[in-house]
């Protein structure tokens, strides 16, 4: 599966500092914002990108307004509002294989030998880096040279998430999370055992990449910003419905698109519906997530979103974009 996608889902330690061309649009970035009512609770839910652009800020009236308007903010994770030093660090603790182990110990001796000869071409060294996840090596090595590559800011003080955390601590709010910092990593970097060897046997050389992959996940990289930009939420669900192809029989393509996006779709709609259901005294929440959790990312019967989880639950539900 194309990593694309992953930036809208989790954030990555390695910053991209290059510069933008496109155009601000008028009426600024809306997330595809949406209000929730339930008696006298409300939440707006907001589609973040896990990256941004110099220009995105402020976002669209409507978001800031809405922001505003709130007595609490909901993010994917608590500590993205504890600053970026202390969630690198907490990020950084998540990476690694359980109980100390490396890889030698960890992988089959197929998929040992397979990681240990393509690495070579990465010019990493074993012993810097054998008892991190190899899922979390291999997203850093190729999200690395995407993300430069890319016209995007990228890190947790230029993301979007970042933005909206900045402006909580600023209002005052309280900030809380909706799944905790390492259910989070731990879905992501240290899949089941047999994703991993999957994901590590899908790994190809540093050539190869720079051959077959690259220049196509750049572009896409960028094409994708450009959307969030413009607020072109068909072509984001277009994207997605070819990015997590249903028919894609990989076990790794079919975990992160079952568990990555849909299983913490569902999750983030039932914490929400918790939310506004047993909150006694009025509140406003303020929910930022990532975009693929709110706009209709279903490529099959599995996929349903926060917004329409929370429609088929009786909530009512206004889009704001």
């Amino acid at each position: 599966m194309k990593k694309i996608v992953v930036l809208l889902l989790v954030f990555t330690l390695i910053i991209g500092l290059a510069a933008c061309t496109s155009e601000t649009v008028d009426d600024g970035i809306t997330g595809a914002l949406h209000r929730v009512e339930y008696g006298d609770n409300v939440a707006y839910i907001f589609g973040t990108f896990h990256a941004s652009r110099p220009h995105w800020f402020p976002l669209a009236d409507v978001v800031e307004d809405a922001l505003r308007r709130a007595d609490v903010v909901a993010m994917e994770i608590e500590e993205i509002g504890l600053g970026a030093g202390a969630m690198r660090r907490a990020v950084a603790n998540m990476m690694y294989l359980p109980n100390s182990l490396t890889w030698s110990e960890y992988l089959t001796d197929e998929a040992y030998n397979h990681f240990i000869e393509v690495l070579k071409t990465w010019n990493v060294v074993y012993e810097h880096v054998n008892t991190m996840s190899p899922i979390a090596l291999i997203l850093s090595l190729e999200q690395g040279i995407i993300i430069n590559s890319s016209d995007l800011d990228v890190g947790i003080e230029a993301a979007v998430d970042g933005y909206i955390a900045d402006i909580a601590i600023e209002l005052g709010l309280p900030v809380i999370g909706l799944e905790s910092l390492e259910q989070q990593t731990n879905i992501f970097y240290n899949p089941p055992f047999e994703v991993t060897m999957a994901g590590i046997m899908r790994f190809r050389s540093r050539e190869e990449f720079m051959e077959f992959q690259f220049q196509d996940e750049v572009a896409s990289l960028n094409k994708l910003a450009d959307y969030y930009e413009n607020n072109d939420f068909a072509s984001i669900t277009a994207s997605f419905a070819v990015e997590l192809n249903p028919d894609e029989d990989c076990l790794y393509t079919i975990y992160m698109r079952e568990y990555m996006l849909g299983w913490r779709s569902t999750y983030y709609a039932h914490e929400i519906m918790r939310l506004l259901q047993e909150t006694e005294e009025p509140t406003t929440f303020f929910v930022a997530v990532g975009l693929g959790h709110v706009i209709n990312s279903r490529t099959g019967d599995e996929f349903t979103d926060i917004v329409q989880q929370l429609v088929f639950a009786g909530f009512v539900v206004t889009p704001l974009y």
